[in-house]
């Protein structure tokens, strides 16, 4: 892909997911400051604003996750996508809105599966 850095190659993907540093965001942090704390077996949920951020990847599956848990409790995912720069060309994370009693299950869900969970406290 002339001027792009292309897919992320299996092998890197597993390397990066390998390696772990602890998150400690505020719940005052900005979306921006999120999405740079953000991994593709990584999400952020914050309790205040009811938001569960993520990137989605092939290699996590972490939006299939989250559609088969709020599909299961009858509700559809509306997730939003976020970008990284005023204009909206490129792409961050995305969010999406749980209350609480969906957060709960989702949150296990995502555990299940073996992505990790950070909550701003």
């Amino acid at each position: 892909m002339p001027g792009g850095i292309g897919p992320v190659d299996p092998k890197c993907a597993k390397a990066l997911c390998q390696a772990h540093r602890e998150i400690k965001l505020p719940p005052t942090a900005d979306e921006r400051r999120i999405f740079y704390n953000l991994s593709m077996d990584r999400v952020h949920y914050v309790p205040d604003r009811d938001a569960l951020y993520f990137v989605d990847s092939r290699h996590s599956g972490v939006q299939n996750i989250l559609d088969a848990a709020l599909r299961s409790m009858g509700v559809t995912a509306q997730i939003t996508q976020l970008h990284i720069d005023n204009l909206g060309i490129f792409n961050g994370g995305k969010r999406i809105i749980l209350p609480p009693d969906q957060a709960r299950s989702v949150l296990v869900a995502l555990r299940l599966q073996g992505i990790r969970i950070s909550v701003s406290c």
